[in-house]
């Protein structure tokens, strides 16, 4: 698949197509302009809903800053059952969200971001749970800062412990950061899907007690 994408040269945003494959036909671009067309629809749609509930102001002030981005992620999960991406160009993909809507995202950003820290990225990974859940565990910038560790993501069995450990013990961005930093580096070198849930968890409440402590 060939993505358009908006980018940053000199100080003037351009557009530019870009893929994993060496040679671009002309049905690639083709098909590269309606994946942009539809979802340059798709944003404006959802931006149009965000204002008209309030929790979007037309200055790109969000009154609601973990429902604006709840609602990106369902927007964007809904776009990719329509349009499925090759694994090959998911990263372009991520990237170029930013080039769409200067109301969610004022600007493009001068460099890549990783993955990790991608909003939109972290957005889609939100609507994994219910609303209800994602709201008590806490603001956005918690949220972020729980899925900004890689390791922490790839193994689903411990963001679900994370988050039950946030349910029961509610903490802030800076009270939890800890507890994931210590986590993520317990876990660096370890493939944790070798371990049974019972060990899994067992290796998880000794972190939590050892940072307690």
């Amino acid at each position: 698949m060939v993505i358009k994408i908006r980018k940053k040269i000199k100080g003037d945003q351009r557009l530019i197509y870009k893929s994993s494959k060496i040679i671009l036909t002309p049905l690639d671009i083709k098909k590269a302009d309606k994946l942009d067309s539809e979802l340059h629809k798709t944003i404006k749609k959802l931006e149009k809903v965000l204002l008209k509930s309030g929790v979007l102001l037309k200055s790109g002030k969000k009154k609601d800053t973990l429902r604006v981005w709840y609602e990106v992620g369902r927007t964007i999960n809904e776009f990719l059952k329509k349009f499925p991406l090759d694994e090959s160009d998911k990263s372009l993909f991520w990237n170029n969200l930013y080039g769409y809507s200067p109301l969610i995202h004022k600007g493009i950003p001068s460099t890549k971001i990783s993955e990790t820290r991608n909003d939109f990225r972290t957005a889609l990974l939100l609507v994994n749970y219910p609303w209800g859940l994602v709201r008590k565990i806490g603001p956005w910038a918690l949220w972020r800062e729980v899925l900004s560790y890689k390791n922490i993501k790839q193994d689903k069995r411990i963001l679900d412990w994370i988050i039950n450990e946030l349910t029961e013990m509610p903490r802030t961005r800076d009270g939890a950061r800890p507890l994931l930093k210590t986590i993520a580096a317990r876990f660096k070198k370890i493939d944790t899907n070798v371990l049974s849930k019972e060990d899994l968890f067992r290796k998880l409440k000794e972190v939590n007690q050892n940072v307690k402590n």
